[in-house]
Formats: C-alpha cells, sequence, structure tokens
C-alpha cells in the first residue's frame, strides 16, 4: 500500500471564515452589522435577550429592555402568541454633539414569541421593572379565547 503526502497550508481552511461567518449571521438576523467612520463594525440590531419559562399552568417571559420607556413598550397577547414592539431613542443625542463612541443601542424593536398552549388573556399579567419587562401568562386548554389583547404594563 503506497501513501502519498499533501501538503495543505493551515489558512486553507480559515481563509473564507470571515464570510462564512458573516453570511450566517445575515441570513440569521438579517442586516445587523454596518462599518462606523473608523472603520469598526457596529451593530444596529436592537435585538434584546428574552428569557422563557414554562410551567404546567404558566409561561413566564423575561424581557431585557435597558434604556427603553414603559410607555414605549407594546405587548400583545395573539391567538399564536406573544407580540413585544419596543423603542429605545437617543434623549440625549443632538446632532452638534460629536460622539467618538457608543456601544448603546437604538431604534425599534419587535418580536413575536409563538406559544404552543392557548392563554388565558384575562389572567396575563405584565410588569416592567429596573429595565426588564416581566410577563406572566397562565394556560387554558379548551376555553374560548379572545384574538388579540393588549396587556397594560405596570
Amino acid at each position: 500500500m503506497r501513501f502519498s503526502i499533501i501538503k495543505r497550508e493551515p489558512s486553507y481552511f480559515f481563509e473564507n471564515i470571515h464570510e462564512d461567518l458573516n453570511r450566517f449571521l445575515k441570513d440569521t438576523f438579517g442586516d445587523i452589522e454596518y462599518i462606523d467612520k473608523n472603520n469598526f463594525p457596529i451593530l444596529k440590531a436592537f435585538r434584546p435577550a428574552v428569557e422563557i419559562k414554562e410551567k404546567n399552568d404558566q409561561y413566564k417571559i423575561k424581557v431585557e429592555l435597558p434604556n427603553v420607556n414603559k410607555e414605549d413598550i407594546d405587548v400583545e397577547l395573539t391567538k399564536n402568541g406573544l407580540a413585544i414592539k419596543a423603542e429605545s431613542k437617543c434623549e440625549q443625542c443632538r446632532e452638534e454633539e460629536n460622539i467618538m463612541t457608543s456601544e448603546f443601542r437604538y431604534g425599534n424593536f419587535s418580536r413575536i414569541i409563538p406559544l404552543e398552549n392557548e392563554i388565558d388573556p384575562n389572567g396575563a399579567k405584565s410588569e416592567y421593572k429596573n429595565g426588564v419587562l416581566y410577563i406572566e401568562l397562565p394556560k387554558i386548554n379548551n376555553r374560548e379565547k379572545e384574538d388579540v389583547k393588549k396587556l397594560k404594563i405596570d
């Protein structure tokens, strides 16, 4: 049996990894990056962290919304899930100010969270405290439910 040695450059495997990763992120999250005047990538997508816990009788959802006013949050319970919309505004930004660096994210955010079980819209609760939105959604089995209900945020 005869073996041949193939010479491979280590960089061969990593040649296109940057392009492949950018393509993966763009396909998954959309167009989330642009380059600032100093050639640094800046994220322009406002995508807060979400935590969903399911218990036997309810869902508990936490959404991290720093720098968002309670009045700028809209939560709707729909037939198939939960729709959350929010806006983070840059109230201190003025055009005459020259911001050297800002890692804060501003803009609109919307997310639909599909839920497997039917929800009792009359028992749903939400509260916004210290930059975190807390939502409790009780489950129901076969009772009628409303198509859309806005939740009041406490």
